[in-house]
């Protein structure tokens, strides 16, 4: 009797452990989901002190916008992600924050 009670107790203490680690995963993972949103933009629609910066830059001045979008955090705040094409597979991609500066990282 005392082995069954015994095995009862550690599978219950086993259980209600794994629980909580399960659980810190997956609300974890939907975090990271609703984190930003990303919403694809013409080039046209750039803040002037984005196109100004890009205009600026001898990097990406001469190559053409691939692609643009803005991305919105949850706090409200946002920024914006360049791609240009630049002649190969792998496109050159550049963040700015609304008064154009360079994100990098």
């Amino acid at each position: 009797m005392k082995k069954v009670l015994l095995m009862s107790a550690m599978l219950v203490t086993g259980a209600a452990m794994a629980t909580p680690q399960f659980m810190l995963n997956n609300g974890t993972s939907v975090e990271a989901i609703a984190q930003q949103e990303k919403v694809k933009i013409e080039a046209d629609a750039l803040p002037d002190a984005v196109k100004a910066a890009i205009a600026e830059s001898d990097e990406v001045k001469a190559l053409p916008i691939a692609e643009a979008f803005q991305i919105t955090q949850l706090d409200g705040t946002f920024h914006f992600e360049v791609i240009f094409d630049n002649g190969t597979e792998e496109k050159l991609t550049k963040k700015y924050d609304q008064e154009g500066n360079e994100i990098k990282g």
